[in-house]
């Protein structure tokens, strides 16, 4: 097996891994941003769901790419 074959069979597990982990630190990020609002801390709540949001998206990302790995290495 060669070395590209072994980075794309580790990289095939470690994606998911990373995406999960990139959604839990969004989810945090988001319920911190309701506690922030909560105690009239607006432009922190603001700035604390922008970046929640965008790790919500990179975390989708990364599955997408997690998705299209998982396909090349079956097709090939």
């Amino acid at each position: 097996m060669s070395a590209l074959a072994k980075f794309r069979r580790s990289l095939m597990y470690l994606l998911p891994v990373f995406s999960i982990a990139v959604l839990a630190l969004s989810a945090y990020l988001l319920l911190a941003s309701i506690g922030y609002m909560e105690r009239g801390l607006v432009g922190t709540s603001l700035l604390a769901a922008l970046i929640g949001f965008a790790l919500l998206s990179t975390s989708l990302y990364i599955m997408r790419l997690a998705v299209y790995v998982y396909a090349a290495e079956k097709g090939s």
